[in-house]
């Protein structure tokens, strides 16, 4: 991304020449020497300047990242910790982070995925015999290159030989990559920590789903300690290593030189797992596909969010926008009573919270382990929708549905269609036009100078999801709108506006949606109600472990994207077309296996100006 009007021109004699990305901690520049070296400048924020122990720490990951040297780290070219803007500069490394490809490709497979974990090995070898443990390896700190994976981010290293470089009271980490240890005795960690944090990073590399996902950072940790890990899908010989990689007994896990061994044998092909899945599943939320005669292509990359200088920041021009229901009110908090039970039990608790793209999180350690479980139920029994039947989609306004139509989606305004299967939509992601002034100001995103950030096609103010706590409360809201459909008689629910993030990759994360898709999902479960994925065709295959059970796309067949869906849905997949054309590809393509519909794109009611309604 282009500099911004605030950024420094250069930093210790580095000329800057683009910002490479951001977090709760600081900013990462592209930079260029007087001899045209490119580096990575880390330039911290100026707040953290001020606190000496968190100059302490970035002084600590200087000193570790200078110690350490591989092929698969990227160097450390020169630094000033002491600078009134403390910042540190790295060899330059072209390439996405592993959390990127994973989020925008989808899993590993095969060499691929043999040569992240084979690089990694080599990675962590280089920094264990200097006396180092990373402490934070996750996949947000691995840079995929052309020519194998680098390691980044020393910022929370640990040297054995030096107890004083651990904050007082607590650590820092990911807790879903954390190791039991860094929980229990944050002091005493080895490099079997790192060990255990690549066991949950290559399950996550291999499936796109991590091995130990509360709905929260505390239930988090509470897994990491107590809980067997999640090994849904992960194929052998994977699997049996991951299983050694995350024993609880650091003692237990295979030393690096072992490991390697045993990830050479990891064929240059993955056949999928048959193994049983090690956690419940959602109802309707099959992790089997099928193979369809459509060949479906994934459509070119969303334009980033553009600055118009306007009063608000809007999405850039030819962005395919979701339809968002219509306004919704409700102002009910959620109390987390079983969260509050469960972590009264374990001891745990957030410290502090790193506002970064994985929602890092500082916890203490608890002192011992509980002696029960936290409560836990499973999600209540869900309907899917009946498979290839005539369907309507009224979230603009309700109408009485035509002859023989099974299934409408309507605005969780409107009542349900009788003796029909009712699909419930929300605005999930998006405030409705106007209607911004519902949300606590602090949930609206805001981009330069505090501006809200709008979805201009629909003039909708895009929620801001990007840390745990604020994806809490906006839950909390969208949780009244989720009793109400199912208070109504509703069947099932659809929240919207899930592929907000692919408009504003500037700001927003597919983790994120994703993070608070889950609390919806398991909310909707827990009421009864199957939960819908709209559109968002680069997350189907998440879409098991967040507990999505069926699909409602709009222009897939203008897209080509159905048998993408079709695939993950197991045909369980309701298509909206805009387009004479989209209906005619959708009928010649899919109307043997899917539900498919043309509607206005107002979608509005019936005897409305503009009204539309066609089929196959």
């Amino acid at each position: 991304m282009s500099l911004s009007a605030g950024d420094p021109e250069s930093i210790g004699g580095y000329t800057l020449v683009d910002r490479l990305g951001s977090g709760g901690m600081g900013v990462v520049y592209l930079g260029r020497s007087d001899s045209g070296r490119q580096v990575a400048v880390k330039l911290v924020h100026p707040a953290y300047a001020l606190d000496e122990e968190f100059r302490t720490r970035f002084r600590q990951e200087v000193a570790a990242a200078r110690r350490v040297s591989g092929a698969f780290t990227a160097p450390v070219v020169d630094a000033d910790p002491d600078a009134s803007q403390p910042w540190m500069a790295t060899l330059y490394v072209p390439g996405r982070t592993l959390a990127d490809i994973v989020a925008q490709d989808g899993p590993l497979r095969g060499s691929a995925l043999r040569v992240l974990a084979l690089g990694l090995v080599e990675a962590l070898r280089d920094i264990h015999r200097v006396g180092m443990v990373h402490r934070d390896l996750k996949p947000s700190n691995v840079l995929m290159a052309e020519d194998g994976p680098r390691v980044i981010d020393f910022g929370i290293s640990y040297a054995v030989d030096n107890e004083a470089l651990t904050m007082t009271g607590r650590l820092i980490g990911t807790p879903p990559f954390m190791s039991p240890e860094q929980f229990a005795a944050p002091r005493e960690v080895t490099g079997a920590s790192d060990v255990f944090s690549l066991g949950s990073l290559l399950v996550y590399a291999a499936t796109g789903s991590r091995p130990f996902d509360g709905s929260s950072p505390y239930l988090t940790g509470y897994q990491v300690m107590y809980e067997p890990p999640a090994l849904e899908g992960v194929a052998e010989p994977l699997r049996g290593i991951a299983e050694r990689c995350l024993d609880k007994d650091p003692a237990a896990r295979p030393e690096l030189g072992e490991l390697r061994e045993l990830l050479r044998a990891l064929p240059d092909t993955v056949a999928p797992s048959t193994s049983a899945s090690a956690v419940p599943v959602p109802p309707g939320a099959s992790g089997g596909t099928a193979t369809h005669h459509q060949a479906s292509r994934a459509r070119p990359d969303t334009p980033d969010a553009a600055h118009d200088g306007t009063a608000a920041v809007t999405d850039a021009d030819g962005a395919r926008a979701g339809r968002g229901g219509r306004k919704g009110r409700g102002s009910r908090r959620r109390v987390l009573v079983g969260l509050v039970a469960a972590l009264a039990v374990s001891g745990l608790s957030i410290a502090a919270v790193r506002a970064v793209s994985d929602a890092e999180s500082a916890l203490p350690s608890p002192i011992e382990p509980p002696s029960t479980s936290p409560a836990s139920s499973a999600p209540a029994a869900v309907t899917l929708p009946p498979q290839h039947v005539p369907w309507d989609y009224q979230i603009g306004g309700a109408y009485p549905p035509a002859a023989g139509v099974r299934v409408v989606s309507r605005s969780y305004e409107d009542a349900p269609a009788p003796g029909l299967y009712n699909i419930c939509n929300i605005n999930a992601f998006q405030a409705e036009s106007d209607e911004e002034h519902d949300w606590d100001a602090d949930l609206l995103l805001r981009g330069t100078g505090g501006k809200v950030v709008y979805d201009k096609d629909w003039d909708e103010a895009v929620l801001d999801i990007r840390t745990a706590a604020k994806r809490e409360r906006i839950a909390a809201k969208l949780d009244t709108w989720i009793d109400a459909c199912a208070a109504k008689g509703y069947q099932a629910v659809e929240p919207d506006n899930y592929d907000s993030f692919t408009r504003f990759p500037s700001y927003l994360k597919a983790a994120q949606a994703e993070a608070l898709m889950k609390l919806l999902a398991t909310h909707a479960h827990a009421k009864g109600l199957a939960v819908a994925q709209k559109n968002t065709a680069e997350l189907v295959s998440d879409r098991a472990s967040l507990g999505l059970d069926f699909a409602i796309v709009e222009e897939c067949a203008e897209y080509d994207e159905c048998g993408t869906f079709a695939d993950a849905f197991d045909d369980h997949v309701l298509m909206v077309e805009y387009t004479k054309k989209g209906l005619t590809k959708a009928c010649a393509g899919w109307s043997d296996t899917l539900s498919v519909v043309r509607r206005d794109e107002e979608v509005v009611p019936e005897g409305a100006d503009g009204f539309l309604r066609e089929t196959c």
